[in-house]
């Protein structure tokens, strides 16, 4: 989907580095966790890849789809929220016996378009019922806030609210949806080296004066999980971990009493996430729809992502009292989402707008465009499924 960057020229010092500099002459090991640099690079209020105004140089959200560094489902346009919102629909009135009020809460909204199109898919599917659902975005950070605020002001929904914690949108029954947050949650690497699991940190290079890995002996922190994985190995293997998915499910779990958790992305559960052959990882950064391995290059000038561990996500679940309903790809989930849709168009012509939504169809669900590619995992708590 992405074409491999060309190596990429360092250059200058950034105000990015500074900070990382500093950070490891803080530290007692003359390093710092990976994820603490995806972190900055990523979220730094100033200088942080999404916090950075969008690449058109105008101030707000860095810009998805064709004119920015990556594609989203929600970039290929409306049809994706049109979708979510029938099976939001369904789901209401089967599993929650059309409980009211009923909640949508989002994490990882961005600029809000995917709630404008789930909103405007549920007004078109059910005018008279709109008013039975709010939508609530969480978003923690200010910045992210004070964009969000700014961008729906321009078109108001009167169903949107934004809140600043998971615990501000919490509700007797609801619907929870994540598209792409836990990809971007910040990554510690793990490193198999001499028969044992080592750690990757950021050191620092005085000579070029900019990051570099260096080895470290693995954290009491992650011990565990790396014993867990054995030793089958081959010599130089890495991957990642992510140390915030957790403390993110045990305040997620808490939403609702009865409720859907759907979190969408790309990612693979435990035995092939860490298949031997992937020696290489999942962490990939992305700028001009040009993908690279170098997530020290162009600080705050390109997207860092790592693949989602289903596995980890499904056991922290459990614990919290969530039950999974589902793993499965994009293609089906989104084909038996359309089934309702699909079948009010059987033997009728369609018209442009129509026409335009089945292309968005078939770029969602296509095996090798985004069909494949992301993955719907959902759990429930309080629901009994029909036999």
């Amino acid at each position: 989907m992405y074409a491999e960057a060309a190596d990429p020229a360092y250059g200058q010092d950034t105000s990015l580095f500074d900070l990382v500099f500093q950070r490891i002459s803080e530290s007692d090991s003359s390093s710092v966790p990976f994820s603490v640099w995806m972190e900055m690079a990523l979220y730094h209020p100033q200088w942080g890849y999404y916090s950075r105004s969008g690449v058109t140089g105008e101030e707000g959200f860095r810009t998805v789809g064709r004119a920015g560094d990556f594609f989203t489902s929600v970039s290929v346009g409306e049809t994706f929220g049109l979708l979510l919102a029938s099976r939001i629909l369904r789901d209401w009135e089967h599993l929650f016996d059309s409980a009211r009020p009923f909640i949508i809460v989002e994490q990882g909204a961005h600029d809000g378009r995917l709630a404008r199109d789930i909103l405007a898919g549920l007004r078109e599917i059910s005018v008279s019922r709109l008013d039975e659902f709010e939508y609530r975005i969480v978003e923690p950070r200010a910045w992210g806030r004070d964009r969000l605020e700014a961008e729906l002001a321009r078109d108001p929904e009167p169903q949107i609210r934004i809140v600043s914690s998971l615990s501000e949108a919490r509700a007797p029954a609801g619907v929870f949806l994540c598209n792409e947050l836990l990809d971007a949650f910040p990554v510690d690497r793990i490193l198999f080296q001499e028969g044992a699991w080592k750690e990757l940190h950021v050191g620092w290079n005085s000579e070029m004066q900019r990051p570099e890995w260096v080895s470290r002996p693995l954290r009491n922190e992650w011990r565990e999980f790396a014993q867990e994985l054995g030793d089958s190995f081959p010599e130089g293997y890495i991957s990642e971990i992510c140390p915030e998915i957790e403390s993110w499910m045990q305040e997620s779990a808490q939403l609702f009493e009865t409720g859907l958790w759907m979190i969408i992305d790309y990612g693979y559960e435990r035995s092939e996430y860490y298949s031997p052959r992937r020696n290489k990882g999942t962490l990939r950064c992305y700028q001009a729809h040009q993908a690279g391995e170098d997530p020290f290059a162009f600080p705050g000038e390109q997207d860092i992502t790592a693949h989602v561990d289903f596995t980890r996500v499904e056991e922290v679940a459990r614990l919290c009292g969530l039950n999974r309903r589902n793993l499965i790809d994009q293609h089906h989930f989104l084909i038996e989402a359309a089934r309702p849709w699909l079948l009010r168009m059987e033997g009728r012509l369609p018209d442009q707008r129509t026409q335009k939504r089945l292309r968005q169809f078939q770029t969602l669900t296509h095996p090798s465009l985004m069909g494949q590619c992301f993955h719907v995992m959902e759990f429930t708590r309080g629901i009994r499924e029909s036999p």
